[in-house]
């Protein structure tokens, strides 16, 4: 069983879906577990996922976990996989009621702190946390896991998906919203904000500093926003621009994309400005898509990109290196045709989705052995 607590839409529920379906096609019996509201479940019935409705209490209802444990009791589950905050704490509290299941996470993120009280529910009552980059792994351990309860299998993407999209959704992608006078930069990442935003303080994902570091440039360029699609989101990334000297009118917003394989296409570059990803999927769908990439020194993006070989790294929060960056790779035709060959190999060896579903079926039958 696979449970995601998110809308559908983060990286996370997105890499947890295609290891459901890569596990499936290996022929194992995978339930996909989600709210009700996920627009992922439509995806995983179409795909013949088995299902399990969490209703539209995003798991924060503690009543949904009797039916947890009952439903993994009934239909003998052997592995509970969760991959997002609130999943976790269900399936702690499904552990403590009595689920037999082995409990697996996949952590995402950079951890920053844990309790003493979770140190000791994560060391006692997870059978193995899988951590989506060695950064990442780092800050478990540091954070208070035991070594041993932490292994790295990097996340990854469905190289066909990417490398292969239909002609026509490339060219609807580009009549409408790319500019084929100017140089197309992508940035793929949320943007969350609200009726306080403050254009002072840094965003998640970086914005600021791609908005500062394209304010610098001379060149004619077309940034390709996705991800933000609230109004007041968009409004506060405009006022955002504005105030880090990029003129809004440089900008194409393109909203959030369910299929976001043609935007890569239509992209001369892709900039993921980010300074603590825990991986960077946005970096590897750009590489696998054929596009050239920088990204941060930092987190787990510099475990993707090898600096001037198959990308370009900056350091984390300078917009004068970023836009140093973006000037050279603009002005560098044969660098960008390396820098996409170079990438898209690295991605063939390290990043696909079929490599990452055998290593994290490995983890599983491990777990099975054991018991």
């Amino acid at each position: 069983m696979l449970i995601v607590s998110g809308s559908g839409r983060s990286g996370s529920d997105q890499l947890a879906f295609n290891i459901a379906k890569g596990l499936k096609r290996n022929g194992h019996r995978v339930i996909w577990s989600c709210p009700s509201n996920c627009y992922l479940m439509d995806n995983a019935r179409e795909y013949g996922l088995e299902i399990f409705d969490i209703f539209p209490s995003e798991l924060k209802d503690i009543m949904v976990v009797p039916a947890i444990v009952r439903f993994c009791m009934d239909n003998k589950i052997d592995i509970v996989n969760v991959h997002n905050s609130y999943a976790r704490r269900i399936a702690l509290s499904a552990r403590l009621r009595g689920l037999k299941a082995k409990t697996v996470f996949t952590r995402h993120c950079i951890l920053r702190t844990l309790p003493y009280l979770g140190k000791l529910f994560h060391n006692f009552f997870v059978d193995i946390n899988i951590s989506v980059s060695n950064v990442v792994r780092k800050s478990l351990i540091h954070g208070g896991l035991w070594p041993s309860k932490v292994v790295t299998v990097y996340g990854g993407v469905d190289i066909e998906k990417f490398e292969n999209v239909p002609p026509w959704k490339i060219e609807q992608a580009r009549e409408s919203f790319a500019c084929r006078k100017a140089f197309n930069i992508g940035i793929v990442g949320r943007f969350h904000s609200s009726e306080n935003f403050n254009p002072m303080n840094p965003t998640r994902k970086g914005h600021e500093v791609l908005f500062k570091a394209l304010g610098k440039t001379k060149k004619d360029i077309n940034l390709l926003v996705l991800g933000p699609r609230k109004e007041i989101d968009l409004k506060n990334a405009r006022v955002l621009a504005q105030h880090n000297g990029l003129n809004p009118d440089k900008i194409t917003f393109c909203g959030w994309q369910e299929d976001i394989t043609p935007f890569y296409k239509i992209m001369d570059l892709n900039v993921l400005p980010s300074p603590n990803e825990g991986l960077g999927l946005a970096i590897i769908e750009g590489m696998a898509a054929g596009v050239p990439c920088i990204g941060t020194n930092g987190g787990g993006v510099k475990e993707i990109i090898k600096d001037g070989v198959d990308g370009l790294l900056f350091s984390p929060g300078d917009s004068k290196d970023l836009a140093d960056k973006i000037q050279f790779i603009i002005e560098r035709k044969e660098l960008r045709a390396a820098l996409i060959s170079s990438a898209k190999e690295k991605v063939r060896k390290t990043f696909s989705i079929e490599r990452i579903v055998l290593e994290t079926q490995k983890i599983f039958y491990s777990l099975q052995n054991a018991s």
